[in-house]
């Protein structure tokens, strides 16, 4: 009893800020993990600073497992990441989205103007104009950034790939979207997984496919900005990204690249592809001692070459159309043979697309087209995988969604034509 007495009276001799204190020193390091948590990356930075013991604590590489680096100045984005790769942590997962550069967007670079210079070569001051910087070709916004001594997407690609090194065991989902600071420009452009507002050249999509072995799954979209105009993937651009043969889930949102004409020409490389493979086969040396025969190659079984033919990873694909060119019946057969191993197949359009590249097209006309496309596919389908799956499971392969909701382009375009 007089212990505890005892022990009652020094404790109310200490003043209570220094009892907090001393509590708050003495609680466990894993409850401190735990409230350290729930901080932002900024004010974990902010917060380690405070004491020796915080600032240990908060260097635990647990605490930046989840990261997000939202709306954030150029400068200041690479400095949060350059920290994180001193933390030396093991990222699960690393969103960067809607950060910015007030650098890149101001910045405007002066062009001759060739024409006025041949017709008044007297006035000096008016063959130059000037160009927002994100307006020329890559090899022009490299050089010119090298002149302004902008060095920021350089350090950009050094701490990304620091991090994902660190981090190469752990990190799952690696997501950078709606950024305004010209990616294009790093050396790491082809590890990254473009959504929103970016510009993917075919020179970018080749290199995000010989750059990142794991990546299976993909988005396209046009990219659409006031000072470059309307920016997408070609047709070659695809084509290269269906011959590395790593893609498993396809997402192309309202692309010209996928039409019937386009699909076709696919459809007839790889074609040719397999003949050549054919011909190759029968005329080798070390083939099948009866490889002559076509009835040889009837029964033999499938190549098992590393390099899969153009199409045939894929086997999830999803195409909206509602600005650029429909599909018909013959680009929907060609798409079935140009991904011969699809397990689903999803489509978005309505009826303005159609309405509005097709002279004369009725409601009558398009619902007809829509009888005709979805018997095709379900009969495909079921061809494909009914044996194994079963009806009810093979028709849940194919989904049509031919009356979406108009969008906003599509307004835009209908008010522009009213107003023609």
């Amino acid at each position: 009893m007089n212990f505890c007495l005892a022990n009652s009276m020094d404790i109310d001799i200490i003043p209570c800020s220094f009892r907090s204190s001393l509590a708050l020193i003495d609680m466990p390091e894993n409850i401190w993990l735990d409230i350290f948590s729930y901080l932002s990356l900024k004010e974990k930075f902010t917060t380690a600073g405070t004491c020796r013991t915080w600032h240990r604590i908060l260097a635990d590489p647990s605490l930046y497992t989840h990261i997000s680096l939202d709306f954030m100045e150029f400068d200041t984005l690479v400095l949060c990441m350059q920290q994180l790769c001193r933390l030396a942590p093991r990222i699960r997962s690393l969103r960067i989205a809607n950060c910015h550069s007030s650098f890149i967007s101001k910045t405007t670079v002066p062009v001759q103007n060739t024409s006025i210079m041949h017709h008044f070569p007297q006035h000096q001051g008016m063959h130059t104009l000037h160009t927002h910087i994100t307006s020329f070709t890559l090899p022009r916004r490299r050089e010119e950034y090298r002149k302004l001594g902008f060095t920021l997407h350089q350090d950009f690609s050094r701490a990304l790939a620091i991090l994902m090194e660190q981090s190469h065991e752990s990190l799952k989902s690696l997501n950078i979207q709606d950024n305004f600071l010209d990616l294009e420009m790093t050396e790491l452009v082809f590890c990254i997984s473009f959504q929103g507002q970016h510009a993917i050249s075919d020179t970018v999509l080749r290199r995000m496919m010989s750059g990142w072995e794991e990546l299976k799954s993909i988005t396209l979209a046009p990219y659409q900005a006031p000072s470059v105009g309307t920016k997408e993937v070609s047709m070659e651009g695809l084509w290269s990204l269906l011959e590395c043969g790593k893609v498993e889930s396809l997402e192309l949102l309202d692309l010209e690249c996928i039409s019937n004409d386009n699909v076709r020409t696919m459809m007839e490389r790889v074609k040719k592809l397999q003949a050549t493979s054919f011909e190759r086969v029968a005329s080798s040396p070390l083939s099948h001692p009866f490889a002559h025969h076509h009835s040889y190659f009837a029964t033999a079984p499938p190549s098992t070459s590393s390099t899969p033919l153009p199409g045939s990873s894929v086997r999830h694909l999803t195409i909206t159309k509602y600005t650029s060119t429909p599909l018909t019946l013959p680009g929907f057969g060609a798409l079935l043979k140009l991904f011969p191993n699809l397990e689903s197949f999803k489509f978005t359009t309505n009826f303005f697309t159609y309405d509005h590249h097709f002279q004369g097209l009725t409601r009558n006309i398009y619902e007809e087209e829509i009888v005709m496309v979805e018997r095709m596919i379900r009969s495909e389908m079921l061809g494909r995988w009914g044996a194994t799956r079963g009806v009810a499971a093979t028709a849940a392969c194919w989904e049509g969604e031919w009356n979406a909701s108009v969008t906003e382009d599509q307004r835009l375009r209908a008010s522009i034509l009213r107003s023609v």
